[in-house]
């Protein structure tokens, strides 16, 4: 397990900028060979805590009240007919895309084509949930894993509004995740690196 370390983080910290920048945990992998689409790695990881605030666009129908009082973007069945420049504007903006599960067909024949290359998902919920702040609470907690091209990730897994501590949890669970994918393809993370936004990477191994 590489370890994080409180002095790790105070010498990123001290690259401030005036806005929040986001910890960019990065990782090298060595021993797949990814033309085999079996040793690539596209995943969704749950952290402890909150990575960063989300932009998600609503795919509703019965819904369409609860999530309008969400304040992020929403749509109806009615709304599907995008042309392509529209569809890739709204693949481009959102994060993700959580949709009404029985709208999931006409969702998918609509915009699929246009998340899927930026490797953004749909998110099925049932009509019958009560609480859609709870799903927007995940999704932040929620940060990518894709490995498809090059033997490396990169992923966010938080903020400089987290305390170090936080950050330190969200490194351990991310990495310890990523650690167990790459064992069972049978490969070797051969370097990891940590990196706020506008800063120098850090070597951690």
């Amino acid at each position: 397990m590489v370890e994080l370390k409180l002095e790790n983080l105070k010498k990123l910290r001290e690259n401030k900028r005036n806005f929040s920048q986001t910890f960019d945990l990065i990782i090298n992998i060595s021993g797949l060979d990814l033309k085999k689409p079996e040793n690539r790695i596209r995943e969704k990881l749950k952290l402890p805590h909150k990575i960063r605030d989300v932009k998600i666009c609503f795919i509703v129908d019965s819904l369409i009240t609860q999530a309008k009082q969400t304040g992020q973007k929403v749509l109806s069945k009615n709304d599907m007919d995008f042309n392509k420049k529209e569809g890739r504007k709204i693949a481009k903006e959102y994060d993700f895309f959580v949709v009404e599960a029985p709208l999931m067909p006409l969702v998918a024949k609509s915009i699929s084509k246009y998340i899927g290359p930026r490797n953004k998902s749909m998110i099925p919920v049932p009509p019958v949930v009560k609480d859609l702040s709870g799903v927007i609470s995940g999704l932040e907690k929620t940060t990518s894993i894709n490995m498809i091209k090059n033997p490396i990730i990169q992923t966010q897994i938080g903020t400089e509004k987290l305390n170090d501590e936080q950050i330190i949890e969200n490194f351990n669970s991310c990495f310890e995740k990523i650690n167990e994918s790459v064992e069972k393809k049978k490969g070797l993370i051969s370097s990891v690196y940590l990196k706020l936004s506008m800063g120098k990477p850090l070597k951690l191994m």
